[in-house]
């Protein structure tokens, strides 16, 4: 940031060396032109100044980060988290109302739709159940570019909780000439979000790598129907640049990311996840957790059951050794993963509890090696008495 306010003054010998230079004797340059390209030029340098301290905002020194607050704004979260989920509720009820009092298919469809956007990271199967709804209403209206959206959805939900047949069958009836630039979006997404995931749970690796060239391929589809610079954009283009092992150039992006959501939100939480996955293949341990840690914050605070942040930095709490803290937060996420899918994240799950599992094998090591050795002293010290005790007699008996 320094280094570009100290530009300026360089920016004012320029224009002066421009405004007294002549180009012969009737090619001065304008005084109202060079005024114009003066304001201009250090507009743009406070344009760029601005840029730079505002990307400055999302990078945090190592040594400033305060973990001990950072958790206990975690715990305060998780020790408020029923009012969350009550408000969460309440907006659930007034939807339902609205859609049960709504008259036309029209006015149905949005509410069911709101109702599926608020129980998409709360409850799997109320989400899937509204987005059954808005699909049979948008064949009520015989709306092709709605029902191939809300398939596409639907599909993504599903992919998101395991049931690939079914998020490949979704797919596979939407008509793509019928998609808007929206619909185009959400069915790429579901496309991409399918072959993505059957990649990360194949265990051959030729059928791996063909899923990922396919999610590759659709993702490429995305980013050329979403809008430059749109939160999917950003996304998907982090997403590029990490695989290409580009850090510093995902890390920008992330800075433009962090900076067009609302702190407080299942969109910002989504942002400072993988900001900590790019950090993560950096191997900044500080940082990583940082970013979980806030992730964390604003999805409890959204009332999010579908919980991932939190796991991760249990995991990396484990591994650190904060065995207690890492238990508490496990079970946190248990609890609300349970309340969205059952079958949620198990695999994540059984990784803690192998660490933490480890961790106490570990420690009851310990444990009984110093029993042991322990032990081992207090027979030491017995024979030392007992035979000084026999020495002291023995002298008795020869006096």
């Amino acid at each position: 940031m320094c280094s570009s306010l100290q530009k300026l003054p360089e920016a004012d010998s320029l224009f002066l060396l421009l405004q007294n230079k002549q180009i012969g004797t009737e090619h001065s340059v304008p005084i109202k032109i060079v005024r114009r390209m003066r304001s201009l030029f250090i507009f743009l340098s406070i344009a760029l100044v601005t840029t730079h301290i505002q990307a400055d905002n999302f990078r945090v020194n190592e040594e400033s980060i305060d973990f001990d607050a950072l958790y206990h704004q975690i715990d305060e979260a998780i020790s408020q988290s029923s009012v969350y989920v009550t408000v969460r509720e309440q907006k659930i009820d007034t939807y339902r109302d609205s859609l049960m009092r709504a008259k036309t298919a029209e006015q149905k469809i949005l509410y069911a739709e709101q109702l599926f956007q608020l129980y998409k990271s709360f409850m799997n199967d109320s989400a899937t159940h509204y987005a059954e709804v808005c699909i049979n209403l948008a064949e009520s209206l015989h709306r092709k570019d709605l029902i191939g959206r809300f398939r596409s959805l639907l599909a993504y939900q599903c992919s998101n909780t395991d049931r690939y047949t079914e998020a490949l069958d979704e797919l596979n009836k939407v008509d793509r000439q019928a998609l808007d630039s929206t619909g185009l979006v959400a069915y790429y997404c579901g496309w991409m979000h399918v072959y993505g995931e059957l990649g990360n749970y194949s265990t051959r690796k030729k059928i791996r790598q063909n899923y990922f060239d396919l999610q590759n391929l659709y993702r490429d589809s995305v980013l050329m129907v979403s809008e430059e610079g749109s939160e999917e954009w950003l996304h998907l283009k982090m997403d590029i640049l990490t695989a290409q092992r580009k850090f510093q150039d995902a890390l920008a992006i992330s800075n433009r990311w962090l900076h067009i959501v609302t702190e407080g939100t299942h969109e910002s939480a989504f942002a400072a996840f993988y900001r900590s996955v790019c950090h993560d293949y950096l191997q900044n341990h500080d940082q990583t957790c940082y970013w979980l840690g806030r992730s964390a914050i604003d999805d409890i605070k959204c009332a999010v059951m579908n919980q991932a942040s939190l796991l991760f930095l249990a995991e990396h709490l484990a591994e650190d050794g904060d065995i207690e803290r890492a238990r508490r937060y496990m079970d946190f996420a248990m609890e609300c993963n349970l309340i969205f899918y059952p079958r949620m994240r198990t695999y994540q799950i059984s990784s803690v509890m192998n660490i933490i599992e480890k961790s106490n094998q570990a420690a009851q090591s310990r444990a009984n090696t110093l029993l042991i050795i322990s032990g081992v002293i207090i027979v030491f010290l017995i024979v030392i008495i007992i035979a000084l005790l026999f020495t002291k007699r023995k002298k008795r008996l020869s006096s």
